[in-house]
């Protein structure tokens, strides 16, 4: 399926953004990705957001972009240990993510689609923070512990909405 026409930060600045409606292959893909995110397996988790948003082409699709690219950072730092890939991922993945910071107010916990959005934004300031002191040539001395683990809590999904240990079978990875 080819993905619906692009939209950019800009298209959607000041606008309210409002949750898609998830359909039930949306809502496996999507809780699958988290699943796969919280075992470090980001880029299956890249793969399965990937789905949802070719399916999406309402502005949130943007929210998709955000963790895709969130993703795709983490994998560049974890597996491929490239540090301009990483920070540049982290930075575009920053943009679209604080589009969604501000939609509630009043609200301490800024819920989009069952994530915190604050606190994805806080995990990528401490990774981006963590890369700068250990440097470009060693990324291996990123510590683990800041890697994050995400509890997406949709109210109206199944009984996969608590993430598990273990991930699902995997298709081998490409390059």
């Amino acid at each position: 399926m080819p993905a619906p026409p692009r939209i950019t930060v800009k298209d959607v600045a000041g606008v309210q953004l409002h949750e898609p409606v998830l359909t039930g292959e949306d809502t496996s893909d999507y809780l699958r990705g988290w699943e796969l995110f919280s075992c470090t397996k980001y880029w299956h988790a890249h793969e399965a957001w990937e789905a949802v948003w070719k399916r999406h082409p309402e502005p949130s699709r943007l929210f998709f972009e955000g963790i895709i690219q969130l993703a795709a950072a983490y994998h560049l730092l974890t597996v491929k240990r490239l540090y301009r890939g990483t920070m540049g991922n982290f930075a575009k993945a920053e943009e679209k993510l604080r589009l969604l910071e501000g939609m509630f107010p009043g609200v301490d916990v800024a819920a989009f689609l069952g994530v915190d959005v604050r606190l994805l934004l806080q995990d990528i300031s401490a990774a981006r923070t963590e890369i700068e002191r250990v440097g470009a040539h060693r990324l291996e001395e990123f510590s683990p512990a800041l890697l994050p683990h995400v509890a997406c809590i949709l109210p109206f999904a199944t009984s996969r909405t608590a993430l598990s240990s273990s991930p699902p079978d995997l298709p081998a990875e490409r390059s």
